[in-house]
Parts: C-alpha cells; sequence; structure tokens
C-alpha cells in the first residue's frame, strides 16, 4: 500500500511539473511574436524608403524622362519651332520642368495672347498657343504692320487682301510689340462692316490723320469725311441722301464731309473743261 501511495504522489507531481513547461514555451512563443510583428513593419518601412530613394534617384537621373519632342499647335504667325526654343525644355527632366515658367517665356512673344504648357510621361511636353487674331494692316511711310482690335503690332510681313487698311498719313513708324490707335482702328472696323450694307461699297483702304481722322477714297467718286467712330448711323444716313441727291442732280462731289454732327458738307468737282476740235481753215 506504501509503495501504491508513493508511486500515485510520484505520477501527481509529474502532472503538476508538466503544464508548468508548458506555460513556458507558450510564453517563449508569445515573446517571439512580438518581437517579430515589431521588426516586420521596420523592416517593411526601411525596404519601402530605400525603394522610393532608389526610384526617386532613377526618375531624376534616367535619359529615359528627358523631353525629346515638344509639341506646339495653334500657332499661325509664329514658327513652332520658336515656341520650341523659348520654352528651353528639350532634354530637361520632365518630372523637373515647370510649366509655368514655360508660359511665361513663351508668353513674351508679341503674337501670343495665351499658352498652357502640359507634361506627360516619359518625357513629353504639350505647349498651346493662343495666338493674337490680326484685325488689319496698318500703314506708314516706313511699311506695313500687321496688328490686331487693340492696335498690338504682330507682324512686319507681306500685306494681306482679306484685311483690310488703314494709312496712317502723318503718324509715326511702329515697331514689333507697338501699338497703333485702337480707337481708330474700331472706326475702321465698324465703317469696313457697315459701308458695303448702307452705301453699297466696300473700301480696301482707309485714310487717317490728326486733322480729317478716317476719310475713304471711293474709286472714281468724291473722298469721304468720317472723322470718328461717333454717330456713324447718321453719318451713313446722310451719305446715302447726298449721293441720292447727287445722282438725281447729275452733279459729280469732290468731297464728301460728315464729320459734323447734324452738317453734312459736300463740295462739287470742278467742271472738266471741254477739249478744243481742231480748228478749221
Amino acid at each position: 500500500m506504501r509503495d501504491q501511495a508513493v508511486g500515485t504522489r510520484r505520477k501527481v507531481r509529474k502532472r503538476r511539473v508538466k503544464p508548468a513547461s508548458m506555460a513556458g514555451f507558450r510564453k517563449s512563443s508569445m515573446a517571439s511574436l512580438r518581437w517579430l510583428l515589431r521588426v516586420i513593419p521596420v523592416t517593411i518601412y526601411i525596404a519601402v524608403l530605400i525603394l522610393s530613394a532608389w526610384l526617386l534617384y532613377y526618375s531624376l537621373t534616367s535619359p529615359y524622362f528627358a523631353v525629346r519632342d515638344a509639341m506646339v499647335t495653334g500657332t499661325s504667325l509664329l514658327d513652332g519651332q520658336q515656341v520650341r526654343e523659348a520654352s528651353s525644355s528639350l532634354g530637361q527632366n520632365v518630372l523637373l520642368i515647370q510649366t509655368a515658367e514655360v508660359q511665361r517665356s513663351v508668353r513674351e512673344f508679341t503674337a501670343v495672347r495665351g499658352v498652357r504648357g502640359v507634361t506627360a510621361l516619359p518625357g513629353r511636353l504639350e505647349i498651346e498657343v493662343v495666338e493674337r487674331t490680326p484685325l488689319a494692316q496698318w500703314q506708314t511711310k516706313e511699311g506695313t504692320f500687321l496688328v490686331d482690335r487693340e492696335g498690338v503690332v504682330l507682324d512686319t510681313g507681306a500685306p494681306s487682301n482679306s484685311l483690310f487698311v488703314v494709312r496712317d498719313l502723318e503718324g509715326p513708324s511702329l515697331k514689333l510689340g507697338g501699338r497703333a490707335n485702337p480707337v481708330v482702328l474700331a472706326a475702321a472696323e465698324s465703317l469696313a462692316r457697315l459701308l458695303p450694307e448702307q452705301a453699297g461699297f466696300r473700301p480696301s483702304q482707309f485714310d487717317y490723320s490728326e486733322k480729317r481722322g478716317l476719310s475713304v477714297e471711293v474709286e472714281g467718286g468724291p473722298a469721304i469725311l468720317f472723322g470718328d467712330a461717333s454717330d456713324l448711323d447718321e453719318k451713313l444716313a446722310a451719305l446715302s441722301a447726298i449721293r441720292a441727291h447727287l445722282e438725281a442732280t447729275k452733279a459729280r462731289a469732290e468731297t464728301i464731309d460728315l464729320r459734323f454732327k447734324g452738317r453734312p458738307v459736300y463740295v462739287l468737282a470742278s467742271p472738266v473743261p471741254a477739249k478744243s476740235g481742231p480748228s478749221r481753215p
């Protein structure tokens, strides 16, 4: 019986030791797991940091991202190559290009009203240009200049048959980027639109001087003095009435002066002396 009791106690002791060893193992496993959970995020963070640094270095130094082409659209007065050179973008890293700086450089051209720059990977730059629209040809003694509605001189090229001409008889010469008188241009534009409808002829050229303002030389007819752009409807109505009177009376005017409101006048042309025939014996 004693031996049996001793054996029973030994078995009990063994059962008590076994749970203690399992608890230690579990405690050790949990500690290892917590260590791994702390190390893995740090390792991933360092790996991502190294990869990001490498990608950044590669992106900034690789020729793959260098601008090889700058596509220019919207130009007619300007040459596309001029715009590319002004942008100073070819060969630069597309990620380092500041489109605001590109737009500022291109906008320095007189003919440019607006510009928009857009970059695209891997190495492309698109430059969209909005040019000023030529309205007329402004002529001085020194040459002909293309000008827009604001009077800005866009070009000094050859004349265009599609644009009306304002011949400045007294004014100074212009240069690229200078300005003609926008008020005179607005008056000439209005007359170029209204005269064909209300007077029956289309002028191709206006003369301008400080003293007389705008005037038109009608082919085979009188010089018509309009002055400024005020009261154009009234002036055109007076012009129609005077021309109708001249046709009815078979008279020919040398000048029709419409500059003074309510007081249109005309000057008759001097009669052409009849040629004397050969004397008879």
